[in-house]
C-alpha cells in the first residue's frame, strides 16, 4: 500500500483591517519577494524542462518508484516445460534444479501406478509386445513414491538429453542403452547408485514392486556433482484462449500404439477444467477405465495431449526384440489443446535439441500453460488414433 504524507494546513497570520494602509517601505520589500519568486520560478521551469529531455528516466516521483517496486516484486517465473507462471517464492523450490526422470512401468499387474499424476510431462512409448513404458519428468513437484520402476531403452535417453541434460532413475538397461548412458553420457541415477524399494502389497510378479522416492533422488543426484540446471529451448504457450477457436473439434480421443486393448490411452476433455482426463484399457464392458494415481485416488488430466509419429523398428539380432524408434529428424502429428485439434509437423535437430511442433503454415505451436503428455506412435499406425 502507498502511503502519501499529507501537506501541512497553511494557517495566515492575522491581516490588518483594509482600511488601514500598509506602510509605503513594505510596499516595496512584497514587490521585491514577489518579483523574486516569479524568476526563481521561471528558472526552475527552465531547468525542468531541459533536464526532462536530457535524462527522464533518472528522475522519477516517490509514487512511481514504489509502484515500479511494487511491480517487480509481481513479476511471474515461467516454468521451462509447462509454462506456469507462479510467483519468484513459489519458483525457489525447484528453479535451480534439473527436471527429474524415472521410468515407468505400464504392464496390466503395475497399476495403478505412483506419481505421475505430478508429472510436468509424461511420454508413453512401447517398450516391448505392444506395452507401453511411461517416462515422466518432475520438475515443479518432487513426490515421495514413484513407480513401479523399470528399465531404459535407447530412445529414451534422446528425451532425457532434450529436456536440460535432466537426471534419469531406471532399474535395468538394455545394451544400446547402456552404451549411451556411458558414452553420451546420461545422468543415470541407476548407474550411480541410487536406492528402490519393494512393495509387495499386491499379488504380482517382482518386476512390479520396485519404487523410488523423488526427494531421495534428487539428494543423490547432488551427491554425484549433479546439482543445478541446464537451460533448454521451452515451447511457446498461448495466453489468448481463443487463438485456436477455429480448428476442428476433438472432444475425444482413443490412441492405440499397435491394438486396441489393455495399452490403448484415451482422453476425454473437460470444458470445465479446459484439460483432459485420462483413460487406461477397457472394463469387461468395454468402457475406458480412468487412469487413478495409487495415492491421491485421482484421475491424471493434462492440459495438452500430443500425439507423435515416429518410425519403429526392430533391433536386429537383439535376443529380446527391443525397438529402435527414430526421435531426432522430423515427422506428422497431432496436438490437442481447448477441445480442438491441430495437425502438426515435428522436428528434432539433433539429440540433445527439444522437439518443436508446427502448424501446417509453419508457425511453432502454442500451447496452454499447463501439463502435457506426450504419446509416441509408430507412424505406420496412424489410422489407429482416433477422435471426434
Amino acid at each position: 500500500m502507498i502511503y502519501l504524507t499529507a501537506m501541512e494546513t497553511f494557517v495566515p497570520n492575522k491581516l490588518q483591517p483594509l482600511t488601514t494602509p500598509p506602510p509605503t517601505g513594505k510596499k516595496k520589500i512584497d514587490m521585491f519577494v514577489l518579483l523574486g519568486i516569479l524568476c526563481a520560478v521561471a528558472l526552475g521551469g527552465v531547468v525542468w524542462l531541459v533536464i526532462t529531455r536530457i535524462a527522464p528516466s533518472e528522475f522519477l516521483s516517490p509514487i512511481s518508484q514504489e509502484l515500479g517496486g511494487k511491480k517487480n516484486q509481481e513479476q511471474k517465473v515461467a516454468n521451462p516445460i509447462t509454462g506456469e507462471l507462479v510467483s519468484p517464492f513459489e519458483a525457489e523450490s525447484w528453479i535451480k534444479l534439473r527436471p527429474l526422470g524415472v521410468m515407468v512401468n505400464n504392464h496390466i499387474d503395475a497399476r495403478p501406478q505412483s506419481g505421475l499424476i505430478y508429472a510436468d510431462i509424461v511420454y508413453e512409448i512401447v517398450a516391448e509386445g505392444g506395452i507401453t513404458r511411461y517416462l515422466p519428468f518432475f520438475l515443479s513437484k518432487t513426490p515421495e513414491k514413484i513407480g513401479p520402476v523399470r528399465s531404459t531403452r535407447e530412445y529414451y535417453l534422446v528425451l532425457v538429453k532434450e529436456l536440460g541434460d535432466a537426471m534419469l532413475m531406471h532399474i535395468g538397461w538394455s545394451p544400446q542403452a547402456l552404451e549411451a548412458i556411458e558414452t553420451w553420457p546420461v545422468r543415470s541415477l541407476g548407474r550411480g547408485g541410487a536406492t528402490f524399494w519393494r512393495d509387495t502389497s499386491r499379488d504380482v510378479a517382482i518386476e512390479h514392486t520396485a519404487y523410488v522416492n523423488g526427494v531421495e533422488l534428487r539428494a543423490k543426484g547432488e551427491e554425484l556433482g549433479w546439482q543445478g540446471s541446464r537451460e533448454f529451448d521451452s515451447w511457446k504457450f498461448k495466453d489468448d484462449p481463443a487463438k485456436y477457436v477455429n480448428e476442428p473439434t476433438a472432444t475425444n480421443i482413443s490412441v492405440d500404439f499397435w491394438y486396441k486393448g489393455d495399452y490403448s490411452s484415451g482422453w476425454t476433455y473437460s470444458p470445465e477444467t479446459n484439460s483432459y482426463l485420462r483413460t487406461l484399457g477397457f472394463d469387461e464392458n468395454d468402457k475406458p477405465i480412468p487412469h487413478i494415481d495409487n495415492e491421491t485416488k485421482e484421475q491424471i488430466s493434462v492440459k495438452n495431449v500430443i500425439v507423435q509419429f515416429a518410425v519403429e523398428t526392430g533391433i536386429n539380432g537383439d535376443e529380446k526384440n527391443r525397438l529402435s524408434y527414430d526421435l531426432v529428424g522430423s515427422g506428422s502429428g497431432l496436438v490437442f489443446l481447448d477441445g480442438k485439434v491441430i495437425k502438426v509437423t515435428w522436428s528434432k535437430e539433433g539429440r540433445d535439441a527439444r522437439t518443436k511442433f508446427y502448424d501446417f503454415n509453419g508457425n511453432e505451436v502454442e500451447f496452454n500453460r499447463g501439463k502435457f503428455w506426450v504419446a509416441i506412435v509408430p507412424d505406420r499406425n496412424v489410422d489407429l488414433v482416433v477422435y471426434n
